[in-house]
């Protein structure tokens, strides 16, 4: 146990060098992507390379002692010699145990984490997205939007407002596999709890976690200002899940900061030459000198296993018996075949007989130079015609020690021929002949494969009855089997997939569909034709129209309808807006145009009622919205529309000591924001009342 500590301290050692070299060559840099592959890299090589042992032999001659046999030995001349008794000090005993607390307790800490955020997922409302991503509704109106895995969790509230930047935000987390990274570098933190290096850069890692996210959303086009306010607001929700990745996680000036920040140079990624002297350094403070000693004129007696078989050979070979597991699979699809027939062979006779199991499975315990047979009936089916065939088909395998000692499951395959020849393919389009570049081509029941070149063409290595599947997105897979013959160049047509395949609906996508001339031509659009219902202008209704749309592959807009009603005037009219929209520009994912879907809140307000107001107005947005307001009998020749972000359930923000308004908080420029303090909970209502119920959010800004 004490090596192990030893071997612990080493990697304590070398975790405080390399964060120590992250700190002052790369924290400031916006390499957030090999920043964080810098993190990962060095704490994982911080574990292996105290085991990786450089070690540099050393041979001295020495001259042959004499030997002595028992029988020229007298009891006389042994004397008893007493074995000490050696006593453990306490503190060998003594740290193991504080070790062991310490990381029971931390990686208590970690599965009671992953614990709860299972439980929270598993009483959420789920609803599956088309990109495989799943959002989780909780009925806890204090759960702040997080992701983990693929699993996105929000609260009603937020999930009702179907905020892009939230969505953009938990999906860059999904994309990126940041979960993943968490559930490494809390496990590797379990085996140094003790390390404040190891804890600062957990903390580094999940900050470059946000910065990565963040600016996924910033590249689809959101607004900075309106998105870091968005950060601000929801910087006092509740978190507590040290295994997710939540939108208000890490420190919300860093992250405004690093937005500001000026991307950074490329040559400055010459900095991590740096990690070459410090890995060199570490490999030859861990080398070991041996020395190898070599008697002169020693004679040389032959072992005890060479003499067993030399007088035995049999034994010696069933002596190097060792268990090994086949597997039978029928090819090209590589099924397993159960009811094969086993033979174990050795000196010519048969020394057992089985079969394999349900899996195509079967484990021996063969001699080395035996041989082990496999015998099956392989049926064959002509496809050009209704003839069946069924031939014997044996496999043998020859037992080495190399095979012994490698261990594992050694598969037989029928069906497939053990000859490998090389095929070429040519790939192209069916809609217009051209080449496919990029195309993937896989081995069935291997990782094996290739990718077509710029021509259409790819090489590969493939055993004679195999099946190779060709794949390329937005088209169907087809295959081909390779057979015997002097030529193996081989074509393959693709045909796009049929529209039931093609037509998702996004949320979300690389590339934003776009207004003709922008966000404010769309709400010019708006305000030139937007009319308040007269029917409900005279009833005196007002209220906010939720109402979702799709933008299709070709701009034009669809699927119109409203999941929020007011009243079924203020309806259609925000239907009938929507639908009289111009094409938009489409969106695309990975470079191809896709349908996405739109939410766009319509608030319709009498003159004299405060704008976004209404008694029924629950869901709080972060996104623009454009609000009528009616004038009654009084109403000018034209109405007026503006746009407003309206934000509820927002903390209590005081700004140098005072209150202030939270709708003005976005008028503050960041730069000059010196730093910002959050209170929750019971610390917050103790110290300002019931009005900090959501939290306080104090700012203070830089003294001019």
């Amino acid at each position: 146990m004490l090596g192990f500590l030893i071997y612990d301290a080493k990697v304590a050692v070398l975790i405080a060098v390399f964060y120590m070299f992250y700190r002052l060559m790369l924290a400031r840099e916006t390499f957030h992507r090999v920043n964080r592959v810098v993190l990962l890299l060095t704490a994982v090589a911080s574990f292996v390379l105290p085991l990786c042992v450089i070690t540099m032999h050393e041979t001295v001659t020495m001259e042959a002692t004499p030997m002595i046999t028992l029988d020229e030995l007298s009891m006389d001349d042994v004397a008893p010699v007493a074995e000490p008794v050696v006593e453990m000090p306490w503190w060998q005993i003594a740290l193991p145990v504080l070790f062991f607390i310490g990381m029971l307790a931390t990686l208590g800490h970690t599965l009671m984490s992953m614990f709860r955020i299972l439980m929270l997922i598993k009483r959420s409302e789920k609803h599956p997205m088309p990109d495989g991503i799943t959002v989780c509704v909780s009925g806890n109106a204090h759960v702040t939007p997080f992701s983990w895995m693929h699993y996105i969790v929000m609260n009603q509230s937020d999930y009702a407002e179907q905020n892009t930047a939230i969505l953009a935000h938990e999906r860059g987390h999904i994309r990126l596999k940041h979960s993943w990274d968490l559930l490494l570098v809390d496990t590797l933190t379990a085996l140094q709890w003790f390390n404040p290096a190891m804890w600062m850069l957990r903390s580094d890692l999940r900050a470059i976690h946000e910065y990565e996210a963040d600016g996924a959303v910033l590249s689809l086009g959101i607004n900075a200002r309106q998105y870091q306010y968005l950060l601000i607001t929801k910087a006092a929700s509740i978190g507590g899940y040290s295994l997710a990745n939540g939108i208000s996680h890490s420190t919300l000036k860093n992250r405004i900061n690093m937005m500001l920040h000026k991307k950074s140079q490329t040559s400055h990624l010459l900095k991590l030459l740096a990690l070459v002297p410090i890995v060199g350094l570490t490999l030859a403070v861990n080398a070991e000198k041996v020395q190898d000693v070599v008697y002169a004129d020693a004679p040389e007696e032959p072992s005890i296993e060479e003499m067993i078989a030399e007088a035995q050979p049999d034994a010696m070979d069933m002596a190097a018996s060792e268990t090994i597991s086949f597997k039978t699979v029928l090819g090209p699809d590589y099924f397993p075949m159960d009811g094969v027939s086993v033979e174990v062979v050795h000196n010519g006779k048969v020394v057992e007989k089985t079969e394999t199991g349900s899996d195509g499975t079967v484990t021996l315990t063969p001699a080395v130079g035996s041989t082990v047979r496999f015998i099956t009936n392989v049926i064959e089916e002509d496809p050009n015609s209704d003839i069946v065939t069924e031939t014997a088909e044996v496999k043998e395998v020859k037992v080495t020690k190399e095979m012994l000692a490698k261990g594992g499951v050694l598969v037989v395959s029928f069906g497939v021929s053990d000859e490998v020849v090389k095929i070429k393919v040519h790939v192209t389009a069916k809609e217009d002949g051209n080449p496919i570049v990029g195309a993937v081509a896989q081995i069935a029941g291997t990782k094996k494969g290739s990718v077509s070149d710029f021509d259409g063409n790819f090489t590969l290595e493939a055993n004679i009855g195999s099946r190779v599947e060709v794949s390329y997105i937005g088209y169907d897979t087809k295959s081909l089997i390779v057979k015997k013959g002097s030529s193996q160049e081989y074509e393959i047509t693709l045909e796009k997939e049929s529209a039931d395949k093609s037509q998702k609906v996004f949320d979300v996508v690389d590339e934003m569909p776009e207004f003709p001339g922008g966000s404010n031509a769309m709400f010019e659009y708006l305000v030139k034709n937007i009319k308040y219902p007269a029917e409900a202008e005279k009833a005196g209704i007002v209220g906010r129209v939720i109402a979702t749309f799709v933008v299709e592959k070709d701009g034009s807009v669809s699927n119109a309808k409203v999941v929020r009603s007011v009243h079924p005037a203020l309806d259609a009219e925000a239907l009938r807006l929507i639908k009289g929209m111009p094409k938009w520009t489409p969106g695309k994912q990975n470079g191809e145009a896709v349908s996405v879907k739109f939410t766009v809140p319509i608030s319709f307000h009498l003159q004299g009622e405060k704008a976004g107001a209404s008694k029924d107005d629950d869901i709080d947005k972060d996104i623009k919205e454009v609000v009528v307001v009616g004038y009654g009998d009084e109403k000018p020749s034209t109405e007026r529309v503006y746009v407003t972000p309206q934000i509820v359930n927002s903390p209590y923000i005081i700004v140098d000591g005072k209150p202030m308004d939270g709708a003005k908080l976005k008028d503050i420029d960041p730069k000059t924001i010196d730093h910002m303090d959050i209170l929750k909970d019971k610390a917050a209502i103790e110290k300002y009342g019931e009005k900090a119920k959501n939290g306080v959010l104090i700012v203070t800004t830089k003294k001019k």
